[in-house]
């Protein structure tokens, strides 16, 4: 079963936005008994300049200023929610870039779930938040507000799609919700056709017996994790997990990640950051096993 045994990191700006993630943050450290890291990036204006060393001085009494001022305010909104100075909690200014400072503060101090926002009115946050989900080493949690709704699990039913599976099993559990599982099934996959003789391809009718099949996974997963329903969809995984969360309103989002980069990233996408980018509740994306 999942459990969040290292520390919760909480990535904010300071925005409307980061109410909802301290909130969430907040709850999860909570109920693990383990330590919330609450984190606030700043550029770094001193690596702005570095051919002029006559303006270093002045560069770093304004980054003092600066870093005291949101400090200040870091404190003030992390004090709506929990002690910014008790021994559970530790406020943190970084600087640099906002995702890479993110992820290196948070492997920095071991942290066990990464806690951010997906933009708001002022701030538009949702290139880091993906770009924090395609190369954090733990579990992201990106946090929206919402209705109280379901927990929604995502599978494939591979081995290293399990961990998501479990952790929606326990965060079902911790919100006192119900768990469904929802599987994409793609019949464009299987290069169905209507001609058996064609080789390389299946007959069209065999489409029922994968069906079938499919439906009995989807039925041993429900039974495996007690969850109230399984739900197997036709279509693009993508699209498939963010229409089912809309009709059911979930509350929460629960999917596997490769995290991949490179070429076959660019190619072949990342359903992940897809239902990051698009959906309209909270998503927590687990990394799947090697």
């Amino acid at each position: 079963m999942f459990r969040s045994t290292g520390p919760i990191f909480a990535a904010v700006r300071l925005d409307e936005a980061a109410n909802e993630v301290l909130r969430q943050a907040v709850e999860i450290a909570r109920h693990y008994g383990v330590k919330l890291y609450v984190c606030h990036v700043l550029p770094d204006i001193t690596a702005v300049r570095p051919l002029f060393p006559q303006l270093q001085m002045e560069d770093a009494l304004r980054k003092s200023d600066f870093e005291a001022g949101a400090y200040r305010e870091l404190s003030e909104r992390v004090a709506v929610f929990t002690s910014p100075r008790g021994k559970d909690c530790e406020l943190k200014i970084e600087y640099g870039t906002e995702h890479a400072a993110i992820i290196t503060a948070a492997e920095r101090v071991g942290a066990g779930l990464i806690v951010v926002g997906h933009g708001s009115h002022k701030y538009r946050l949702g290139g880091i938040a993906e770009r924090i989900v395609r190369h954090a080493y733990c579990p992201v949690l990106v946090a929206r507000p919402s209705a109280p709704g379901g927990v929604l699990a995502a599978t494939d039913f591979s081995d290293p799609s399990t961990p998501a599976v479990d952790a929606a099993m326990s965060e079902a559990k911790r919100r006192g919700r119900e768990l469904r599982i929802v599987h994409a099934f793609d019949i464009l996959r299987y290069g169905m056709v209507t001609d058996p003789s064609v080789p390389g391809l299946l007959p069209l009718d065999f489409s029922v017996e994968i069906e079938e099949a499919l439906q009995g996974h989807l039925d041993a997963c429900v039974r495996r994790v007690g969850a109230a329903e399984g739900i197997l969809v036709h279509g693009s995984a993508d699209r498939a997990i963010l229409e089912t969360a809309e009709k059911l309103e979930a509350d929460l989002v629960v999917v596997a990640t490769r995290g991949r980069t490179g070429l076959a990233h660019l190619a072949l996408g990342s359903v992940a950051e897809a239902v990051v980018r698009r959906a309209g509740c909270s998503v927590l994306v687990v990394r799947m096993k090697p």
